[in-house]
């Protein structure tokens, strides 16, 4: 994937949140509400290194910099 999928930098949405899942091996979805979830960020060993919920005011942009900085790619063929 040349090209890293991140999310706004405030709130996000479900839609977003499903991209930057599907583009990512090692980000997830957790405690869904429904209305509202969290997206974590693990390392390779699998440790947590942030979460926010998708309607904190900065979610997206602290997420984006552990996505940069941790983000591990799909293979292409698993998109």
């Amino acid at each position: 994937m040349s090209q890293s999928v991140l999310l706004p930098p405030g709130p996000f949405t479900r839609i977003q949140a499903e991209a930057v899942t599907a583009a990512y091996r090692n980000i997830t979805t957790e405690d869904d509400q429904g209305s509202h979830f969290r997206l974590v960020v693990r390392d390779p060993e699998g440790l947590m290194v942030w979460r926010a919920w998708n309607f904190e005011p900065d979610g997206g942009a602290g997420l984006n910099r552990y996505i940069r900085q941790y983000g591990i790619t799909k293979e292409p063929s698993a998109l």
